[in-house]
């Protein structure tokens, strides 16, 4: 064979690199970002499970064409990846259709003496769970994002546990400037007014659409929503506060009237503190 004959020959059996596939390149910049399968589930409200599988390029053992879609949009946003390139790189592996909802592997088989009427009819009920349960996982991505009512004029809302406020933020307020937490004593609780309620301890004001869960002592939820570009938040109850903060960059806290730096507690665009 001759030299060229080689050159051609070697040139057509050489390697070529594979792009990593979706569920590679998410677990890659997740594992760059230091973030564990738990961090992922409850920013998204998708299950450790889940978020594994994804990872896997499992598609089957996910619901459908549709919602894997909008699990890999928000993911990729999460991690700060081009969302366009990986869904279009998805559709060669998963076409994009119509919302699919398909029975578990594991139905089993109905016993003969049952008949196939008692058959159908569990086939029928199971379709009806999953199918419901696939609508509400598309109105949690593509419904509207839930609003809180403002308080009305006057003052914030009275209550012994709890009191919140979602209010517009002033167009002309400048976020308050950070200030980092220091090895001081804790920063006071929140306090009575005239015995009727309590004044706001914890104050957020968002430049950008954020989602925020505080849980108090008592582990009762004071607020676990998404917040609108614009807005301000107040909250009371009992600390220390357990707070969650989505797009951490673009919000504002402060505690008792003291601004928090969120930056030492934010990862990926989550912080994650407690204020006592």
């Amino acid at each position: 064979m001759s030299e060229l004959e080689h050159s051609i020959a070697g040139s057509e059996t050489s390697p070529v690199a594979a792009t990593p596939s979706v569920g590679a390149q998410l677990r890659a910049a997740r594992e760059a970002a230091q973030l564990t399968h738990d961090d992922v589930a409850q920013t998204l409200k998708f299950s450790p499970r889940q978020i594994a599988a994804l990872e896997a390029d499992d598609y089957a053992a996910l619901p459908g064409a549709t919602i894997v879609r909008g699990f890999v949009r928000n993911y990729a946003r999460l991690l700060k990846l081009d969302a366009a390139a990986l869904l279009q790189q998805l559709d060669a592996a998963l076409p994009s259709g119509p919302a699919e909802v398909r029975p578990p592997d594991n139905m089993g088989i109905a016993s003969e003496r049952h008949g196939s009427r008692e058959s159908s009819s569990l086939l029928t009920v199971s379709l009806v769970l999953l199918l419901a349960a696939a609508l509400l996982v598309l109105w949690h991505f593509f419904g509207p994002a839930p609003q809180r009512p403002a308080t009305a004029a006057g003052g914030a809302e009275s209550s012994i546990g709890q009191t919140t406020s979602l209010t517009p933020a002033s167009p002309s307020a400048a976020p308050a400037p950070a200030a980092t937490p220091g090895d001081g004593p804790a920063l006071p609780p929140a306090k009575v007014v005239n015995g009727e309620g309590l004044t706001p301890a914890l104050h957020f004001s968002f430049a950008d659409r954020s989602w925020v869960e505080v849980v108090d002592a008592n582990k009762q939820v004071l607020h676990s929503a998404e917040n609108p570009p614009g807005s301000e938040l107040n909250l009371t109850g009992q600390p220390p506060f357990d707070i969650v903060i989505g797009n951490a960059t673009k919000v504002t806290l402060s505690y008792d009237g003291k601004p928090i730096d969120l930056a030492p507690y934010t990862r990926a665009e989550v912080a994650r503190l407690r204020l006592e």
